[in-house]
């Protein structure tokens, strides 16, 4: 439309000027080269240089009109091949809730080579692939993702969970420390981090992260953050001593046993420490530990502690300062049968571990020590019913430990589980098993 109004001007223009021509016929040369001339009107002159402005103007519009054409026909063509690239993204979506992960991936991947920073098929492609085991294809996804948008720290989570799946602790550290960096304090990385180190047995770098969390959660932070804080406080306090650091190991496990007295580790570690300066405070190390918190396992300490030192007698008194002070104790009295049975001495034993039954008669591990002990005896009636008893206690002598989180047992106690990594968790395990009559001494 503007060059059909530019041209019925320009014929309007040429009209006027060819009348106003007739009007002056006056002649000027016009030179057209250094030796050629030619006259012409004054009013054709005026004509001509108008006619060439405004055919300039008339192809300069065209040209501004095909171009603009142009750019219009490639967006619609560009829109085009986009919305179909989200109808690929969006039938993807429907593919991936149907649980039809292979053809979701090729609707992404056709959608993504239209509109590569589609972020959102992106995301989608990346969990099709994580769904399918192709890690490495799902990292390349969220790569590409926090390319597009390094704001977002979603992506840096999932890559650091991707990285641990794939054995990479190393990558996924690099993926959480760039949280730590955009955002300062950020307690899901710090708790990422803390956990790859724990995964690495790094426990210095692991205490160090559990300390900000706590210095930040203050009053607010759970129970499990602060006995994770506990443990790791007794780890240290392991590293110090293992670097001759002995004092300050010393101290703070002693401040380990005043903020939480039934963690037991931090007693064992401590009187294995004072063992080489005095057995005698030693010994009293592990009964505070057994006082506070009745685990058993300070019980096979310090047998262990005075048959190393060729005192058995000394266990002796122990064990009868604990029956006086917990006469119905259920593991003193299975323990003192037990460790007399140590020593070979039987009648001793079996009066013990009688009235071990009398207090839990339906423990397998006293069923097991009793018939032990009917059998050295030679009463193997007696022996043969407490067998029957405990028949399903795998053990015999040796009383296992049992892991309180994730159920699994061992004979070797350890500060912490080595299936879950639970610190403290470790219980003895009696067996609990029903019985319809209790067995008779004969």
């Amino acid at each position: 439309m503007a060059v059909r109004l530019l041209f019925l001007l320009f014929v309007a223009i040429l009209v006027a000027f060819s009348y106003i021509s007739l009007l002056n016929g006056q002649h000027v040369p016009f030179y057209y080269s250094a030796t050629r001339q030619m006259e012409v009107t004054v009013s054709e002159l005026a004509i001509l240089a108008f006619s060439l402005g405004a055919a300039m103007v008339i192809l300069g519009t065209l040209v501004k009109d095909v171009t603009s054409a142009s750019r219009n026909w490639r967006e619609r063509r560009e829109k085009q091949r986009r919305d179909a690239a989200r109808a690929r993204a969006a039938k993807a979506a429907e593919l991936v809730q149907r649980g039809m992960l292979t053809e979701a991936t090729k609707e992404l991947t056709r959608s993504l080579s239209v509109n590569a920073e589609d972020r959102e098929a992106l995301l989608l492609l990346a969990s099709a692939q994580e769904e399918l085991g192709n890690h490495l294809e799902a990292v390349k996804a969220l790569t590409r993702v926090k390319q597009i948008d390094p704001s977002d720290l979603s992506v840096y989570f999932r890559l650091a969970s991707l990285y641990r799946r794939m054995n990479d602790p190393e990558a996924a550290l690099s993926a959480l420390r760039s949280v730590e960096a955009t955002e300062g304090e950020n307690p899901r990385a710090w708790e990422g981090i803390r956990d790859i180190h724990l995964s690495r047995g790094e426990m210095i770098p692991a205490y160090n992260e559990q300390k900000k969390l706590i210095r930040l959660r203050g009053k607010e932070a759970s129970r499990a953050d602060q006995a994770l804080f506990l443990a790791l406080r007794y780890e240290k306090a392991q590293v110090r001593m293992a670097q001759g650091k002995t004092d300050d190991a010393e101290r703070r496990l002693r401040d380990v046993m005043k903020d939480d007295p039934t963690f037991c580790a931090s007693y064992i570690a401590l009187s294995d420490h004072l063992r080489a300066r005095s057995v005698d405070e030693a010994v009293e190390t592990l009964l505070q530990g057994f006082r506070a918190a009745r685990n058993p396992v300070f019980l096979i300490k310090l047998e262990d502690l005075c048959v190393e030192t060729e005192r058995p007698q000394a266990m002796i008194r122990i064990y009868s300062r604990l029956q006086q002070e917990f006469p119905a104790d259920y593991d003193v009295n299975l323990f003192v049968g037990k460790f007399f049975l140590r020593l070979e001495m039987i009648d001793e034993g079996l009066e013990q571990l009688l009235k071990a039954e009398t207090l839990d008669p339906e423990r397998e591990s006293v069923h097991i020590l009793l018939a032990e002990a009917f059998r050295r005896r030679g009463r193997y009636e007696s022996a043969s019913q407490h067998y029957q008893r405990a028949i399903g206690y795998k053990r015999r002598y040796l009383i296992p430990f049992r892991c309180s989180t994730c159920g699994s047992s061992t004979i070797k106690w350890t500060a912490r589980c080595p299936s879950c990594g639970t610190w403290n968790g470790y219980a003895i395990d009696h067996g609990s098993r029903e019985f319809a009559q209790n067995a008779t001494s004969k």
